[in-house]
């Protein structure tokens, strides 16, 4: 497996908004910009076939519009978008609003499938959506990678909850939230990373979704099993996990 951070910020500072990718066709959450900062990091968005969404905040998704027209002037043309039912009806919105001369023939030509399940398979993947905790918007979603030989996570935008401690107790790598210093209902904090990392000592916490002074507060972590990533960071980088 390779995952590498696209983005590790929040709305309202330097860092990219919270995206990642798997393997190089894999994109958890398609932010404002991640188009940009895919090809900055030297990925190739033909490849991309797959997208899973955690939930319809602008900033978990605002670029489907520019991925989508990309791939449909590429060879490759197969897409699935893992999402709730609703979701559907808002990208194909959101697309007609970009561009709305285009969408029609863009939406034709592309091989465009979408993938409402809580489990599922991408390749050797066996994925798990599950609900999480994002304060008064709902449905909000984590997800769940397991292969024969490692567990990731994925928690999206949430507070602290028990799908969280859930997701913490069987992936070897969680990547959390960590908008804050102190969590709320709508966001974990380092205060939350610290308790699963002092809960499970042997599994790994990659805090996301940051904002400038919750970063600055977590590099002064000395918590063997908390990373606190830069943008374009592999986290995991070998064909052999």
């Amino acid at each position: 497996m390779n995952l590498q951070i696209i983005g590790s910020g929040g709305m309202w500072n330097k860092e990219n908004s919270a995206s990642y990718l798997i393997d190089n066709h894999i994109l958890i959450d398609i932010p404002n910009g991640s188009c940009k900062n895919l090809y900055n990091f030297g990925n190739n968005i033909e490849n991309i076939d797959n997208v899973l969404i955690t939930h319809f905040h602008g900033d978990h998704y605002f670029d489907i519009p520019f991925y989508l027209l990309k791939k449909s002037k590429e060879d490759e043309l197969d897409v699935i978008i893992y999402c709730n039912k609703d979701g559907k009806k808002k990208i194909e919105t959101l697309f007609k609003l970009g561009f709305p001369s285009a969408s029609k023939k863009v939406l034709k030509r592309l091989n465009l499938k979408y993938n409402f399940s809580k489990n599922f398979k991408i390749g050797n993947y066996e994925v798990t959506r599950i609900i999480v905790s994002h304060g008064d918007f709902k449905p909000a979603y984590g997800y769940i990678f397991k292969n024969d030989n490692l567990t990731i996570g994925f928690t999206g935008d949430t507070g602290y909850c028990d799908n969280v401690d859930y997701m913490a107790s069987i992936c070897d790598y969680l990547i959390c939230d960590c908008s804050l210093i102190l969590g709320n209902e709508s966001h974990m904090g380092i205060d939350d990373i610290k308790k699963l990392a002092n809960k499970y000592p042997n599994h790994k916490f990659v805090t996301s979704h940051m904002f400038s002074e919750t970063i600055k507060e977590a590099k002064k972590l000395k918590i063997k099993n908390i990373i606190v990533p830069n943008d374009g960071d592999f986290i995991i980088n070998g064909e052999d996990v």
